[in-house]
């Protein structure tokens, strides 16, 4: 049953036509279609639905397939293997990229899922998402949001400073300065800052300054 499953998902002839991502199968199913071993099995779930969009010498756009199915394969790839970084990976560098605001918003809200999941294995997912809001959709307050659910699931001393950085750079675009002063503040604070942080950190307060 489950070498059927995965046989009639994977070797089923591809018309000249292209063809959408199907459903993926109850995650049970596809479970069974492991063999026992899933971090195997995502590895080839994953490489699968990675050579999806060139089909027969049909390549796709990303802006015609069907993102929701797509969503739900990468959740339950993840959920064969919850070590793996590779439906992260794809979701923010590869599907996250794509040009179009709703995409980019359920590869987003996907990450924001695995990450709240396991906040301090998975947290540059969540980073690297915030700098896609932030980018990609101009979307500040999304970012924003993103980056302060980041600082409040994991310890500050766990993040690297880039991190931490972009929260005081969406901050000021937003003209927020107080609450951008008071970040910085808490950064010199925690310590554990090199000394070319401490000097970076010193020159954004001053620039604050300027901006009051």
């Amino acid at each position: 049953m489950a070498s059927l499953i995965a046989w009639r998902l994977v070797a089923a002839p591809h018309p000249a036509s292209l063809e959408d991502y199907p459903r993926p199968p109850a995650p049970a199913a596809l479970r069974l279609t492991t063999l026992g071993d899933p971090r195997a099995g995502a590895l080839f779930w994953m490489l699968w639905l990675q050579t999806f969009d060139d089909q027969a010498g049909v390549t796709a756009s990303f802006k015609k397939m069907d993102f929701a199915h797509l969503t739900a394969w990468l959740e339950r790839i993840l959920a064969l293997d919850p070590g793996s970084e590779y439906p992260l990976l794809m979701a923010t560098r590869v599907y996250g990229a794509v040009l179009d605001p709703g995409r980019q918003r359920l590869m987003i809200d996907f990450v924001g899922r695995a990450f709240r999941d396991a906040p301090e294995r998975r947290w540059q997912w969540q980073a690297l998402a915030a700098v896609q809001a932030r980018h990609g959709l101009g979307d500040r307050q999304l970012a924003l949001t993103l980056v302060e659910e980041l600082e409040q699931r994991v310890p500050a001393r766990q993040l690297p400073f880039w991190v931490r950085g972009l929260h005081v750079i969406i901050l000021r675009e937003g003209n927020e300065i107080e609450a951008a002063k008071r970040l910085m503040e808490l950064m010199a604070r925690d310590g554990g800052l090199t000394e070319r942080q401490r000097q970076a950190v010193e020159m954004w307060r001053e620039r604050l300054e300027e901006l009051r």
